[in-house]
C-alpha cells in the first residue's frame, strides 16, 4: 500500500471518495496533506513519530472553534491519531512575515483566545483527547505543571545527551517554589505563535497548529512568542515587538511584573527549543551539536539571571 492510499484509507470514515491531493510538510512528529473529502479542500495533520499526538491537538483545535471567537479552520474530524480541519485560504495564501502588521494581529488573536479561556479551566496542564472533547491533564500548581513539561522534554533530551539542561531547570523550580508566585490564571494557550501558524490578511486573522498548546497562565504564552521570534532574531525590530504588546493589550491587559518573570520563560523556552533541535529535523544534522549547546549555554545563562533575581 502506498503512502497515499494509507491517508485515503484513514479518510474513508469522512467521505466517499477521499482523495490526497498532496503533502504540505513533513516535520516530525507529524506529516500533514492537502486533501479533498468528496471534492471538499481539507487539510489532514496525521501522527509520524511516536512524539506526535495530533488527537491532543485536534481536540484544542475543536475546543477553540467551538467556544472561543479566536478564527481557526472549522474541524471535521478527530482521529486516534490524526485530525482533520477546512481549508483555510487565509493560512494558505498569506506571506509568512514577520512586520509590525502581522505582530499586531497575532497578538489581538492571542489576547482574544486568552480572553475567551479565563475561568474555562480549574488547573494547569496538557490538554488531551477524551476520545469526544477536551481534557485536562491538570495540576492545581502552575509550577508543578511547568516541572511536568520539563520533564517531559528532559525523557527525549536524555537519548542526546542534553537532560542535564532540563535537569538544571527542574531543580531551579524544586529549590525556588515561589519563583512563579503571582502567576495568571489559567488559560487555554497556543504555545508557538509564529507566522507560519498565524496568517493575517487585511481584516481576517486565522491560525493552526496547536501542537505544543496548554493550559497556563497568560504571560507564558506571550513569552513563548516573544522571546524566540520577536527578542532572539536579529531581523526583528522594536517596533514590532511593541507592535505585538499592543496588539494584546487591545483585547486584554498583560500582568504588570510580566518583565520580572522573563528569565525563567527564557530558560524554558530555552528546553522547548532543545527537543525541537533533535526532534524536528530542522537544522542540519553537522549542526545540530552546535544549535544545541548554544541552546545549552542560553539556558544556563537564563537560570543565572533568575538566581540573581530571587537573591
Amino acid at each position: 500500500m502506498t503512502e497515499h492510499e494509507r491517508i485515503a484509507a484513514t479518510l474513508k470514515p469522512y467521505a466517499d471518495e477521499p482523495t490526497v491531493v498532496r503533502e504540505l510538510h513533513d516535520v516530525p512528529p507529524y506529516r500533514v496533506y492537502e486533501v479533498r473529502l468528496d471534492g471538499r479542500r481539507a487539510v489532514l495533520k496525521r501522527d509520524a513519530h511516536p512524539r506526535g499526538h495530533a488527537a491532543d491537538e485536534g481536540r484544542v483545535h475543536e475546543y477553540v472553534a467551538q467556544r472561543t471567537e479566536a478564527p481557526v479552520p472549522d474541524v471535521i474530524a478527530v482521529g486516534d491519531d490524526h485530525y482533520v480541519t477546512a481549508w483555510s485560504d487565509t493560512i494558505a495564501q498569506t506571506p509568512e512575515t514577520l512586520d509590525v502588521n502581522w505582530a499586531r494581529a497575532a497578538g489581538a488573536w492571542l489576547g482574544a483566545l486568552h480572553d475567551d479561556t479565563v475561568g474555562a479551566f480549574d488547573g494547569y496542564g496538557r490538554p488531551r483527547d477524551s476520545g469526544s472533547g477536551l481534557e485536562l491533564e491538570g495540576h492545581s500548581d502552575w509550577v508543578d505543571a511547568l516541572m511536568a513539561k520539563i520533564d517531559y522534554h528532559r525523557a527525549y533530551l536524555e537519548e542526546f545527551g542534553y537532560a542535564d539542561t532540563a535537569d538544571a531547570v527542574l531543580q531551579f523550580l524544586r529549590t525556588h517554589p515561589h519563583a512563579l508566585d503571582g502567576a495568571g490564571e489559567p488559560v487555554l494557550c497556543h504555545g508557538d505563535v509564529h507566522p507560519e501558524h498565524v496568517a493575517s490578511v487585511g481584516e481576517t486573522t486565522a491560525a493552526i497548529d496547536f501542537e505544543h498548546a496548554l493550559v497556563a497562565p497568560a504571560e507564558y504564552d506571550y513569552w513563548r512568542t516573544a522571546i524566540p521570534y520577536l527578542e532572539m532574531r536579529d531581523d526583528v525590530d522594536d517596533a514590532v515587538r511593541r507592535a505585538f504588546r499592543d496588539g494584546y493589550e487591545f483585547v486584554r491587559s498583560l500582568p504588570a511584573d510580566l518583565e520580572s518573570q522573563h528569565p525563567i520563560y527564557r530558560a524554558i523556552t530555552g528546553v522547548a527549543f532543545l527537543e525541537s533541535v533533535f526532534l524536528q529535523r530542522n537544522v542540519a544534522p553537522e549542526r545540530r551539536p552546535a544549535v544545541a549547546d548554544r541552546l545549552r549555554e542560553a539556558v544556563s545563562d537564563a537560570l543565572v539571571d533568575c538566581r540573581d533575581a530571587s537573591s
